[in-house]
C-alpha cells in the first residue's frame, strides 16, 4: 500500500475497538453489518468482555490482537478513547477511525482530550479520521463501509468528502451514488486539503462532492482545489451560512463557520462550484456524470406546453443562459412539420405538430433537428408522465431521448418530465447514464450553466501568479507599520496614508494641524478649497460626529471649520482623544469605493472592494478576494459589484480608468499579503474618475 488512505479504504485487517456484543437491527454492531455486506478481510473486535460474537473471536484489548491491523475503528466512549488511541499507537497500527462524538464538537473537556489524541499522534506516522465522524466506504471495491448503519447506495464514479456521515449513507440521496466517500468528521488530524488531493488523483472518480462546515487551513484547501478543480468537477455544499447555522456547525464538528462571502471568494478562486442546496448537490452531480462537455451556453427549448416552455427560458435567463437563435437549415427542417399558421421559435411548442402526425415521431424530429444545430449548445426537452409508460406508450419517449443522446455526445440533452409519474420515467430514461431528468426547469437551467461553467471557465483557466510591485518602498512601509506596532492603540489614521502612498497607491495630500493658525497655514500651502477633518484614532466615521468641513476657500472658514470639527466630535465622544485635524485639498467629483483588507482566521489576509463613501455600510454592496490577487481575480471582484456598473460610466458619465482602480486593488491585496500585521484596513472613500484614483482616508489597525 502506497498511502495512507489505501489503509483507510482498502484495509487487508480491520480492529473494531468497543463493538456492541448486542447484534440485530437496532444494535448498530458493525461487526454485523460488515460481515452482512461481505468484508473479506480479517475482523478483529475487541470488547473487555472477550468470548465470541458472530463466530469471530473476540478480543479483551488491543494488544492481545494477533497482528497489526491495517486499520482500527474506535466507538468507546470518548472517556477510554485517548488512552485506546495510545493502545493502538504501541501495536503499530497506522490508521484510525474515531466514531466516537464529544470533542472539539461538545464541551470544554472534549476539546482537551481530542488536544490529548493529536500529541499523541505526533511523530507516530499514524493518520486518523474523526472523531465524530461515521467513517469511510469505498463501493468500487466490494461494499467496504465503517458505517454502524444499514444503508443501500447504488456505485457511481463519484466520490464524497464530508462533515456529517448523512452524506454518506444518504448518498443515494444526495449524490445519486458512490464510488469512495470519507467523512472527516472534526477533522482534528486528516482534513479536507489531504483527503481532497487523493482522491482527486483516483482516476475512477469523475465528480468531487463536498459538504463542508468550516475549514482550519483555508489557503492549503485552495491550492489543492485548485489543482484538482482542473482534472474534475469539486462540487461544495457550504453549510453555516446563516447565524444560526453558524453556531450548529461549531457545536456539530467544532468548525469555524467563517464569513460566508469570504468562501464564496476562495470558492470562486479555486475553481469549486458553490451548491445553494442538497438538491443541487444531487442534480450538479447526475449532471457531470452524465454530459461530458458543454460548448456555450445557447439552449434550445423543446416542449409539449407552450406555457412550460416560456417557464424555462424565464430559468435559462435566470441561470445565465442565452435562447439560441435557430439556423435557417433548422427553421425550415421544423416548418415542414408544423402547422402552416404556427411560426417556428425557441422554445419549440411541439403539441400542435404531434397531434396530427404522432408525439414520438414529432419529438425525435424536433430533437433531432436542434441537435444537429451549429447554434445550439444544449436541449432541455419538457415532456410527459401523466400516466403509467406501459399504459401510454405513445408518450414513451426514453428510447428516442438515448438514442439521439448517444448521437450527440457534446451537446447535453436535459429533460424536464411533467406527471405523477416522472419517477417511473427518469428510472427508465436515465438507466443509459446518457441523459438526466430535472425536477424543475429551474434545476435544468443552473445544472447546465454550472456544466458549461466548469468547461469553459474552470478546467483550463490558467493559474496566473498575483503581480509583483519593485517600485514600492517596502523600508518606508517597514518602518511606518514597526512605529505603528510600538503605539497603545495600533490604529493609524493619517500614518496609513502615507503606507498607501509607500506602496504605490496614489493619495490626496494633507497636512496636520493642532491650532486654527496651523490649519490656515496649510490651506494656504495646498490651496484652496480645502477639506478640514477631526484627526483622533478614536473616531472611526468622521462624518457620524460632525468632523468634516468640506469645500472652504477662505482663511475664516478653515479657522471656524477647525473649531467646529473639534467641537462637535468632543461632543459626540467626550472620551475620544483629539489631536487636531488634517486639511486637504478639496476635490469634488469622480465615484466614491471603498477598498479595505483584513485577515480572516481561515484564510488570511482577504481584500474587499465595494461602494464607498457614507453608504458603504447601508447598500452593502461589497465583493472579496483572497490575497494575493492576479488581474483576473482583481477584475472579477469588481465586475461582482453593482458599483462596477456605475464605474462604467452610468446615464452619461464618462467611464472611470479601470486600470488605475485594478492596481490600486492589485497593490492592497500585496500589501495585506506581504504584511499580515495588518489586521485591517479601510481606504473610504477612494475616488474613482476617468483620469486616475486617490485614496481621501485611509484607517489601518495593526497587530501590536
Amino acid at each position: 500500500m502506497t498511502s495512507p488512505f489505501d489503509l483507510f479504504l482498502r484495509p487487508r485487517s480491520v480492529a473494531l475497538i468497543g463493538v456492541t456484543t448486542r447484534t440485530g437491527a437496532e444494535a448498530f454492531n458493525i461487526l454485523e453489518r460488515m460481515i452482512t455486506e461481505g468484508y473479506t478481510g480479517r475482523l478483529y473486535p475487541v470488547n473487555p468482555r472477550g468470548g465470541e460474537l458472530l463466530g469471530v473471536p473476540v478480543y479483551r484489548s488491543v494488544s492481545e490482537i494477533p497482528e497489526t491491523p491495517d486499520l482500527a475503528v474506535i466507538s468507546t466512549p470518548r472517556t477510554a478513547v485517548p488512552t485506546v488511541v495510545k493502545e493502538c499507537l504501541d501495536k503499530g497500527i497506522k490508521a484510525l477511525i474515531v466514531i466516537t462524538q464529544g470533542f472539539a464538537d461538545a464541551d470544554e473537556k472534549g476539546r482537551q482530550m481530542q488536544k490529548e489524541i493529536l500529541e499523541a499522534l505526533e511523530g507516530t506516522g499514524t493518520r486518523l479520521i474523526g472523531p465524530n465522524t461515521i467513517g469511510v466506504a469505498n463501493f468500487y471495491e466490494g461494499r467496504f463501509s465503517t458505517s454502524f448503519i444499514d444503508f443501500w447506495c447504488p456505485k457511481a464514479d463519484t466520490a464524497v468528502i464530508c462533515q456529517s456521515g448523512i452524506f454518506l449513507v444518504g448518498a443515494a440521496d444526495f449524490t445519486g451514488g458512490l464510488g469512495l466517500g470519507i467523512d472527516i468528521g472534526n477533522a482534528a488530524d486528516l482534513h479536507f486539503a489531504e483527503v481532497l488531493e487523493y482522491l482527486g488523483r483516483d482516476p475512477r472518480v469523475k465528480v468531487l462532492a463536498l459538504h463542508m462546515e468550516g475549514l482550519k487551513d483555508g489557503r492549503r484547501f485552495m491550492k489543492a482545489a485548485r489543482r484538482v478543480s482542473r482534472l474534475k468537477p469539486v462540487l461544495c455544499l457550504k453549510t453555516g451560512r446563516s447565524e444560526a447555522g453558524a453556531r450548529a456547525a461549531t457545536t456539530h464538528t467544532g468548525s469555524l463557520a467563517g464569513e460566508d462571502r469570504v468562501y464564496e471568494a476562495a470558492f470562486r478562486q479555486c475553481g469549486i462550484i458553490r451548491l445553494r442546496d442538497a438538491e443541487e448537490m444531487r442534480y450538479f452531480t447526475k449532471t457531470f456524470l452524465a454530459y461530458p462537455f458543454m460548448r456555450g451556453r445557447r439552449l434550445a427549448v423543446v416542449t409539449i406546453s407552450g406555457g412550460a416552455g416560456i417557464m424555462a427560458a424565464d430559468a435559462a435567463n435566470a441561470a445565465g443562459l442565452d435562447m439560441a437563435s435557430f439556423d435557417p437549415q433548422t427553421y425550415t427542417r421544423l416548418a415542414n412539420i408544423f402547422p402552416e399558421w404556427m411560426e417556428v421559435h425557441n422554445p419549440l411548442d411541439i403539441w400542435p405538430a404531434a397531434m396530427t402526425r404522432g408525439y414520438r415521431e414529432v419529438a425525435k424530429i424536433a430533437l433531432e433537428a436542434v441537435l444537429s444545430d451549429p447554434h445550439v449548445d444544449a436541449v432541455l426537452f419538457i415532456t410527459p408522465a401523466y400516466q403509467d409508460l406501459a399504459e401510454t406508450p405513445h408518450l414513451d419517449v426514453t428510447d428516442i431521448v438515448n438514442h439521439l443522446a448517444a448521437g450527440h455526445p457534446d451537446k447535453p440533452l436535459a429533460l424536464w418530465v411533467i406527471g405523477s409519474y416522472r419517477r417511473e420515467f427518469a428510472a427508465k430514461a436515465e438507466r443509459e447514464n446518457r441523459v438526466v431528468v430535472y425536477p424543475s426547469p429551474e434545476k435544468a437551467a443552473s445544472s447546465l450553466a454550472a456544466l458549461y461553467r466548469y468547461h469553459q471557465e474552470i478546467k483550463n483557466s490558467p493559474s496566473l501568479p498575483a503581480p509583483e510591485f519593485p517600485d514600492a518602498e517596502e523600508e518606508t512601509i517597514e518602518a511606518l507599520l514597526g512605529r505603528a506596532g510600538e503605539e497603545a492603540s495600533g490604529i493609524l489614521n493619517e500614518e496609513a496614508l502615507d503606507i498607501l502612498k509607500a506602496c504605490g497607491i496614489p493619495v490626496l495630500p494633507y497636512h496636520r494641524a493642532s491650532s486654527p493658525e496651523e490649519a490656515v497655514r496649510a490651506a494656504r500651502e495646498l490651496g484652496y478649497p480645502v477639506a478640514v477633518k477631526i484627526s483622533s484614532f478614536h473616531i472611526t466615521h468622521k462624518t457620524d460626529v460632525g468632523g468634516v468641513k468640506l469645500g472652504l476657500t477662505d482663511d475664516r472658514s478653515v479657522e471656524e471649520a477647525f473649531h467646529h470639527v473639534v467641537n462637535a466630535a468632543l461632543a459626540c465622544k467626550p472620551e475620544a482623544k483629539v489631536s487636531g485635524v488634517i486639511v486637504q485639498p478639496y476635490r469634488p467629483g469622480g465615484a466614491e469605493v471603498l477598498l479595505g483588507c483584513r485577515q480572516d482566521p481561515v484564510f488570511g489576509p482577504v481584500v474587499v472592494f465595494g461602494l464607498g463613501g457614507i453608504y458603504a455600510e447601508l447598500f452593502q454592496d461589497v465583493s472579496f478576494g483572497i490575497a494575493p490577487l492576479s488581474r483576473e481575480e482583481a477584475l472579477a471582484m469588481l465586475k461582482e459589484t453593482k458599483a462596477y456598473r456605475l464605474l462604467q460610466g452610468f446615464r452619461g458619465q464618462p467611464p472611470a480608468n479601470m486600470e488605475a482602480l485594478l492596481d490600486c486593488l492589485l497593490r492592497l491585496g500585496w500589501l495585506a499579503g506581504r504584511w499580515p500585521q495588518i489586521k485591517e484596513m479601510d481606504i473610504n472613500p477612494l475616488l474613482v474618475s476617468a483620469t486616475g484614483v486617490v485614496a481621501v482616508d485611509a484607517r489601518m489597525i495593526v497587530q501590536r
